[in-house]
């Protein structure tokens, strides 16, 4: 499990490196609550953006990676982080797949909100 966590915590590390390069500016990391865990927080052109980074081993069939449940878990996720950590920018939620510690793809705007 620690191994699994190490992995994931490369996987972000790569991710944010990845957003700060694209002009994305951090505002935090691994918000944990009850109902799950935002990776990555992040801000561009007044926008909130919240990033759920997946590592990959494969690049089929990546729709199969977010379940309904899981973004279920994520909206109620972002909705307290939202009422924590009150803001007036709009917010949307990407998607980051990563494989072998390169991106894969950025799926920006997952919810269309």
């Amino acid at each position: 499990m620690e191994n699994k966590r190490a992995q994931g915590n490369l996987a972000e590390d790569v991710c944010a490196h990845y957003l700060q390069e694209q002009g994305y500016s951090i505002v935090g990391r691994n918000f944990v609550i009850r109902w799950g865990e935002l990776d990555i927080i992040a801000q561009k052109d007044n926008i909130r953006i919240f990033v759920e980074v997946k590592e990959v081993n494969t690049t089929q069939n990546l729709h199969n990676y977010i379940t309904p449940n899981k973004l279920n878990a994520l909206t109620k996720t972002i909705t307290f982080y939202n009422l924590r950590n009150p803001s007036k920018l709009p917010y949307r939620l990407d998607l980051v797949f990563i494989k072998e510690n390169h991106i894969l793809t950025h799926c920006k705007n997952i919810t269309n909100t």
